[in-house]
């Protein structure tokens, strides 16, 4: 059911489910750990603060005049959720980025507390004007709403720094033990390697698949994997949270999956959207709000 706590929120399928449900359990405890470096100070984080007196940038057709409606679930670090792990400001590369938006268009900015299978129908039903939550598109989601791209996405390979940094390619995980999250699409990914490997003469890699992403990591910190393949923005925060302990090998895939910013189908507000979001990448605002949270600013794709 959808949540509404107003400006200060006090509380959270056929494409491989990388999104968010396989992740869920462990940023929710992760995510104390990240407090004194990303929390924001008080709910005032989350007005869009004094700024928010309309301007010649503000757009028509908002669902609540002089304020920015964003549909999210704060369940997925480093995009969205909340700084405590269970209340308190929504923090994030998207919670931040809506805030940005938000300044940017001289409003407040509102985040819509929802569950993740209440997002689309948020947006469709008017209780937002834009979903900013680590959204992938897709065709199914494209034939109901608008999109603007904003990142890109797909599996990564993380290791313990001495290793990270000779993975170069997918061939250097041949012959490796490597570990993903149990059916998720990072494991069918690793799977999928073995007639590749072959190929270059090399043996397929080992894979183990765990139902937890915790006990992913632990799996290479304890020595059990060399390598876990996770999606790339979940890799961000598991660097974070296990610094000088794992390292992102960023090179050895290529993004797969793009995430955007949704809005109504044919709105007026798609393209005001689309345009505050390119002017927000050139000014190096997102740039910026990225590297806070440890994404490599390069995934941003803004057009």
């Amino acid at each position: 059911m959808s949540q509404n706590h107003g400006t200060c929120s006090l509380r959270p399928a056929a494409h491989p489910p990388f999104r968010r449900f396989s992740m869920k359990h462990f940023f929710k405890t992760a995510a104390v750990a990240s407090i004194s470096v990303l929390a924001l100070a008080g709910c005032s984080a989350s007005t869009g603060g004094p700024a928010a007196a309309g301007n010649d940038l503000t757009p028509k057709g908002l669902v609540n005049a002089g304020q920015a409606t964003l549909c999210i679930d704060p369940e997925y670090p480093p995009l969205e959720y909340y700084a405590n792990g269970s209340g308190g400001d929504i923090v994030g590369f998207d919670a931040d980025a809506g805030r940005a938006l938000a300044d940017y268009w001289g409003v407040k900015v509102k985040f819509e507390v929802t569950s993740f299978d209440g997002l689309m129908p948020g947006l469709q039903t008017g209780r937002c004007d834009m979903i900013l939550g680590g959204l992938y598109t897709s065709p199914a989601r494209l034939q109901v709403a608008d999109a603007a791209p904003i990142m890109n996405a797909g599996p990564t390979a993380l290791a313990a720094p001495g290793l990270a940094g000779d993975l170069k390619s997918k061939l250097d995980l041949c012959g490796r033990k490597v570990v993903a999250q149990a059916a998720s699409s990072n494991a069918a990914t690793v799977a999928a390697m073995g007639d590749e490997c072959k190929a270059a003469g090399k043996a397929a890699p080992t894979l183990s698949e765990y139902p937890k992403t915790s006990d992913t990591v632990l799996a290479v910190l304890n020595g059990k994997a060399d390598v876990l393949v996770e999606t790339n923005v979940a890799a961000a925060y598991m660097v974070t949270q296990n610094k000088g302990k794992l390292e992102v090998a960023a090179q050895v895939f290529d993004p797969d999956t793009q995430f955007g910013v949704f809005s109504k189908k044919g709105g007026s507000l798609s393209p005001e959207i689309a345009s505050a979001f390119k002017a927000l990448k050139a000014d190096g605002s997102l740039g910026k709000i990225a590297a806070k949270y440890n994404l490599d600013p390069t995934i941003l794709d803004v057009k």
